[in-house]
């Protein structure tokens, strides 16, 4: 049986069609998402913001006597398993807790395991 010329053309157009579409679908310039940046500047967690304290926090505020200095513990949201933890010291000065200083970002659920602020995994 021999197949009309318009129908060999027909099905050679459609062919044609659906294969450039199938390539076109999965090729292109498509790059996937830059990965997001997650190193932590442990400068930004010196300032210790009350309202979104954790009740295992560790931050005087106040009135202290001249030179005291204590450990201060300021819990970050948990992530993958790790507890983030910053903990330093408060030194008082002109008789008022300072901030949270000279410390380091550590894993609570680890015991204070040091953590590299720079290989965290991301949220």
């Amino acid at each position: 049986m021999t197949v009309p010329f318009a129908s060999r053309s027909l099905r050679w157009l459609f062919s044609t069609a659906f294969a450039s579409l199938a390539l076109a679908a999965c090729g292109g310039d498509e790059r996937p998402p830059p990965v997001a940046d997650t190193t932590v500047d442990l400068d930004d967690l010196v300032r210790y913001d009350t309202s979104a304290a954790d009740a295992r926090d560790i931050f005087a505020s106040g009135v202290c006597e001249e030179g005291a200095v204590q450990e201060c513990r300021i819990y970050l949201p948990s992530h993958n398993g790790v507890q983030p933890c910053f903990v330093g010291e408060q030194t008082c000065a002109n008789a008022q807790w300072g901030e949270c200083e000279s410390g380091s970002l550590v894993d609570a659920n680890a015991g204070d395991v040091e953590l590299d602020p720079n290989t965290l995994p991301p949220p």
